[in-house]
């Protein structure tokens, strides 16, 4: 799916002439009993038939005259209103698309700063600045383990009781550290048989060789819609034995999963589609925040970003007057690292527990933008597009053909003589063709006019 909408359409720019169309009817009727006056013998009373051709042929005339005139102006009106249908199908469909989501049932995250998501939205305690922003993660003694397998366990034991539930074990596991190799698969089997994980020595693992970006989340959203997804994500973003950086260690893990299971006093958090490798933020952002994936976000977690990124970002949110408060990772963090793209999202995974609404999470690789939401709550919108009210050809094409028939029988009346009834063939010659022509005329119309637009729009 594209990130893009239609500009707002017209309407269409035709109006009935409805004073004149007044007047018309007017005359027509005050002529018509005028020349009914002259005409009408001397001696005779006035009776019903008097009516006839004074009044009735008249109205039947014009009110047929005013049916073709709409007929004609109701095509640029279906033209018009088939290019806004087409606009809101395509805003419905990507706003379904946007609202697509998947639940991070439990999640981890090492790092320096103890409670570091309060700390930096300062809900508690203080956020050391640079240069005092602790960068290391203190490490743990363990001699019969790994500095990999190390780092796996203490990440993984908070999320431990979530991993052995029976809904969550058949799972796929995805593993990045940084400057590591396959070699980190074994190292986190043998983490997860000493956390007891029953998954240990079955369950598929992945190494990855570059951080992966949300666009792996994006494609287990759309797994998600035939399968049962069940995915751990482990990102370790360590510094080397041989170095030193500038930038803060962290490492985090994700459950995936499409089908949560709620426990008692914990909140969902839902993470919504992303828009996964844009390259042009001043285009598209505008589009993500039009089709709302989630209202009212409180806060940006963001990362990476260029300036020809983060400026239209900054500009686009500006313009709806939304997320004012805007964290930058490497400002309070440290130098810009990979590892801070799922960082930010754990960290505003942590801010969506702790009460602190809808969260943004935007981060850019290789000139390559992303951003998704967080929330506690799971939105929806109509899966139907529904067309507006509106007259088409075809059916003023038929009123027209109605009161032409009228017209006809109203004539027929008029001129044969009393008891004398037209021929059957004449009958059924005036039904067809009356009612038949501007019928055929007004579908041929709404056919055009409607095809017309799409090919307009790019159909």
């Amino acid at each position: 799916m594209e990130w893009w909408l239609y500009s707002k359409q017209k309407d269409a720019d035709v109006k009935m002439p409805t004073l004149a169309i007044v007047a018309v009817y007017v005359v027509a009727v005050v002529v018509g009993i005028i020349l009914e006056i002259v005409n009408w013998p001397q001696n005779k009373h006035v009776t019903l038939y008097f009516f006839l051709p004074s009044v009735l042929l008249p109205l039947s005339l014009v009110t047929c005259l005013v049916f073709a005139l709409k007929m004609i102006i109701s095509t640029s009106v279906n033209y018009a209103e088939t290019r806004k249908y087409i606009a809101k199908e395509r805003a419905i469909r990507l706003k379904r698309f946007a609202r697509q989501n998947i639940t991070i049932a439990a999640w981890s995250v090492l790092s320096p700063v103890d409670q570091l998501a309060l700390n930096m939205l300062k809900l508690e305690g203080e956020f050391p600045l640079a240069p005092k922003t602790p960068l290391k993660i203190e490490a743990t003694e363990a001699f019969d383990q790994t500095p990999d397998e190390a780092v796996f366990s203490r990440l993984l034991a908070p999320m431990a009781d979530k991993l052995k539930m029976s809904a969550y074990q058949r799972r796929d596991t995805y593993v990045w550290v940084r400057g590591g190799d396959a070699n980190c698969v074994e190292d986190l089997r043998r983490a997860l048989g000493n956390l007891k994980l029953h998954s240990a020595q079955s369950g598929k693992i992945q190494f990855i060789s570059e951080c992966p970006d949300y666009s792996l989340i994006g494609e287990w959203i759309a797994a998600s819609d035939k399968f049962i997804v069940n995915r751990l994500l482990i990102v370790v973003d360590m510094h080397g034995e041989d170095g030193d950086s500038k930038r803060m260690e962290n490492a985090c893990a994700f459950l995936f999963t499409n089908q949560y299971v709620h426990t008692e006093g914990e909140k969902p958090v839902y993470l919504y589609q992303p828009m996964s490798k844009i390259t042009d933020v001043e285009e598209t952002m505008p589009v993500y925040l039009d089709v709302g994936p989630v209202t009212a976000p409180k806060a940006l977690w963001y990362s990476g970003l260029s300036r020809t990124e983060k400026y239209p970002l900054m500009q686009a949110l500006d313009a709806k007057n939304a997320v004012m408060e805007r964290l930058e990772m490497e400002s309070s963090l440290g130098e810009k690292s990979e590892g801070y793209r799922w960082l930010a999202l754990a960290l505003a995974a942590d801010a969506v527990k702790y009460a602190q609404g809808t969260q943004l999470v935007a981060n850019s690789a290789m000139n390559k933008f992303s951003i998704t939401a967080l929330s506690s709550q799971d939105t929806h919108v109509s899966k139907t597009c529904r067309w507006d009210v509106w007259l088409h050809p075809f059916i003023n094409g038929v009123m027209t053909g109605l009161f032409l028939l009228f017209s006809l029988f109203f004539i027929m009346m008029i001129t044969n003589k009393p008891g004398e009834m037209p021929s059957i063939l004449v009958l059924a010659a005036s039904i067809i063709l009356s009612v038949l022509v501007p019928a055929v005329t007004g579908a041929l119309l709404s056919i055009t006019s409607s095809n017309r637009a799409y090919r307009d729009m790019g159909y």
